[in-house]
């Protein structure tokens, strides 16, 4: 009985501890940017990574990229929440709706509130609107790091819960590579939009326990 009452505690307990994480890690940035103190980083590795560009690569960085554009995410979670609602899966299509959609107002708002200009060394696309924080960067980790969430709580099977997950962690690392790569945003760009889209999948997470815990009361108060 003490076991299982320690896993809901250990793991609610890490949830709320990496959220804080990402938080404090976000506003750390945030507070580099604002004493200028990380435009030494942003050019080191800007210029490594700029130094890899070819024809090649460049064509698989922009089909890479697109994997997180708004289109393509909007896209996506239309479909993946239709398909989660004929599967009569109504509270999860609503956690996917609301963290992607949502996070993508917020990531707007932080453009707005910071409004630092995209750099502007070797840009191989073009790309309008505001830098920071990186919107592929966050929302790729809100969407793929849902998709992961849920197919650890929906799929079977160890083996195939690991393997979404690996894919969902080399999705966002390589979307923020592509950023970079096609000089539309700063390394400190990436960096924040990770940060706080960790933070923010983490509380929509948190949300979603919560309604889950709720609902899942009222369904054995009206059964008794």
């Amino acid at each position: 009985m003490k076991k299982r009452k320690w896993r809901p505690y250990a793991y609610y307990s890490s949830l709320f501890t990496f959220l804080l994480f990402f938080t404090w890690m976000f506003f750390e940035v945030v507070d580099a940017l604002k004493k200028n103190e990380i435009a030494a980083f942003d050019m080191a590795v800007i210029t490594e990574v700029q130094s890899w560009v070819n024809e090649g690569r460049t064509a698989r960085m922009v089909m890479i990229t697109d994997l997180a554009s708004v289109l393509f995410l909007t896209a996506a979670t239309a479909v993946i929440a239709l398909f989660l609602i004929i599967r009569k899966r109504y509270g999860w299509a609503l956690f996917f709706i609301f963290a992607n959609a949502v996070g993508g107002l917020f990531n707007g708002l932080l453009k707005e509130l910071f409004k630092r200009q995209r750099p502007d060394i070797l840009p191989l696309i073009e790309q309008g609107g505001y830098s920071f924080p990186s919107g592929h960067s966050m929302g790729s980790f809100i969407f793929y790091g849902a998709l992961s969430f849920m197919l650890f709580r929906l799929l079977k099977g160890k083996w195939k819960k690991m393997i979404g997950a690996a894919a969902a962690g080399c999705m966002i690392i390589l979307v923020g590579l592509t950023r970079i790569y096609l000089g539309v945003h700063y390394p400190s760009d990436v960096i924040a939009g990770f940060s706080i889209g960790a933070a923010w999948l983490l509380f929509c997470i948190m949300m979603f326990h919560f309604s889950e815990y709720k609902w899942n009361r009222r369904l054995k108060k009206a059964s008794s």
